[in-house]
C-alpha cells in the first residue's frame, strides 16, 4: 500500500521532484551531465518536449472562445507585453547576482504554460476553451514577438546582447516545427494519444528535466558557492512577482467586466510562464556555459512557485459557485481538456 502511494505521488509530482533531483545530482556529480552536454542531447530533448506538446494539444474547443474577444485580447497583450515589462522591471530590483536577475527576467518574458494552465483552469471552473485559445495563441505568437521583447528588455538589464532575428530563427526551428509535427501526428494517432496521455506527459517531463540537469552540471562549481539567503530571496521574488501578475490580470478582468469563467481563465493563463520555452531560449543566449546553470535556477524556482500559488487559487475557486449560465458545459468539458 505504501509503495503504491509513493508511486502515485511520484507520477503526479514527477516534474518538481525530478527538477530537485537533477539539481542535486548536477551540482554534486557533474561529470555525466557535462558529458551529455557535449552531445546533441539538448536539441533532442527540446524536440521531444514540443512534439509531445503538439500530441497533447487539443484545439477542438477553441472556436467556442472566439466570441470572448476582450478576454482574448487582454490575455494575449498581458502574456506577450505587459507581464514581460513589469516582470523585467521588478527582476532588476531584486538584490541578487546578475545571473539570477537575468534568469528571473528571462522567465517573466515567456508565454503562458503549455498544459498546467489549462488543467488549473478546469479545476477552477474556468472557461477551458478560452484557456486553450490563449495557450495556442500566446505560444505561437510568442515565437515571433519574444525575440524582440527579449532583445529590448535584456538589453535594458545590461547583462546580455541578443540578436532578435537569430533567436527568432532558432525558436522557429526548435519550437514551431516540433509543435506542428506533434499536432499533425495527433490527427492520425488521436485514439492512441488519448489512451497514452500519462506516458506522453512523463516522457515530456523527463525530456524537460534533462535540460536543467546539464545546465546545473556545467555550473556546479559556482552553484556550490550560492548562499542559502540568495536562494530564499529568489524563491520569494518569483512568487512575489507572480502575485503581482495575478493582481494585474484580476484588476483588468474586473475593468473589462469579464464573466467569472472567462475571468478565471484569463487571470491564470495570463499570469503563468512556461519553463520549457524558458530553458530553450536559455540555450541560445550568448552567455558562458558555466553561467547558464545560475540563470536556470530562477526559472525553475519561479515555475514551481507559480504552480504552488495557482493550485491554491484554483482550489479556492473550485469551491466557489460561478454565476455563469454556461458553467455546466465548461465543467463537463474540463476533465477531458485537463488531460490533453
Amino acid at each position: 500500500m505504501l509503495v503504491q502511494r509513493v508511486a502515485r505521488f511520484l507520477r503526479r509530482q514527477f516534474l518538481p521532484v525530478g527538477l530537485v533531483i537533477v539539481a542535486v545530482a548536477g551540482i554534486l556529480y557533474p561529470a555525466p551531465g557535462r558529458y551529455m552536454a557535449g552531445l546533441p542531447t539538448q536539441n533532442i530533448a527540446v524536440s521531444v518536449i514540443f512534439v509531445c506538446a503538439g500530441l497533447r494539444l487539443r484545439t477542438d474547443e477553441i472556436r467556442k472562445a472566439l466570441a470572448a474577444w476582450s478576454a482574448t485580447l487582454w490575455g494575449s497583450l498581458s502574456i506577450l507585453l505587459v507581464t514581460p515589462f513589469v516582470g523585467t522591471f521588478l527582476a532588476s530590483r531584486v538584490p541578487v547576482a546578475e545571473e539570477f536577475q537575468l534568469g528571473l527576467a528571462l522567465f517573466f518574458c515567456m508565454p503562458t504554460t503549455l498544459s498546467s494552465g489549462i488543467a488549473l483552469t478546469g479545476q477552477a471552473r474556468g472557461n477551458n476553451a478560452l484557456a486553450l485559445l490563449l495557450t495556442v495563441l500566446s505560444n505561437v505568437a510568442g515565437v515571433f514577438t519574444m525575440p524582440f521583447v527579449l532583445e529590448r528588455l535584456l538589453g535594458f538589464l545590461g547583462h546580455v546582447e541578443l540578436s532578435a532575428t537569430d533567436l527568432l530563427f532558432r525558436l522557429c526551428i526548435s519550437i514551431l516545427i516540433p509543435l506542428a509535427a506533434g499536432k499533425v501526428l495527433r490527427l492520425f494517432w488521436r485514439d492512441w494519444v488519448n489512451a497514452n496521455q500519462t506516458g506522453i506527459g512523463l516522457l515530456s517531463n523527463l525530456a524537460l528535466i534533462i535540460v536543467p540537469w546539464m545546465e546545473f552540471s556545467q555550473s556546479s562549481e559556482r552553484l556550490l558557492q550560492i548562499a542559502v539567503v540568495s536562494l530564499l530571496i529568489l524563491i520569494l521574488a518569483g512568487m512575489g512577482v507572480h502575485v503581482v501578475f495575478l493582481a494585474i490580470n484580476g484588476l483588468a478582468a474586473r475593468i473589462l467586466l469579464l464573466e467569472p469563467a472567462e475571468s478565471r481563465a484569463v487571470v491564470l493563463l495570463a499570469s503563468q510562464k512556461t519553463l520549457p520555452v524558458a530553458l530553450t531560449v536559455l540555450a541560445f543566449l550568448p552567455i558562458p556555459a558555466e553561467a547558464k546553470g545560475l540563470v536556470a535556477i530562477p526559472c525553475v524556482t519561479s515555475h514551481l512557485g507559480q504552480i504552488l500559488i495557482d493550485a491554491h487559487v484554483a482550489t479556492r475557486w473550485s469551491n466557489t459557485r460561478v454565476a455563469d449560465p454556461q458553467l455546466e458545459c465548461v465543467r463537463d468539458t474540463a476533465s477531458s481538456q485537463v488531460t490533453s
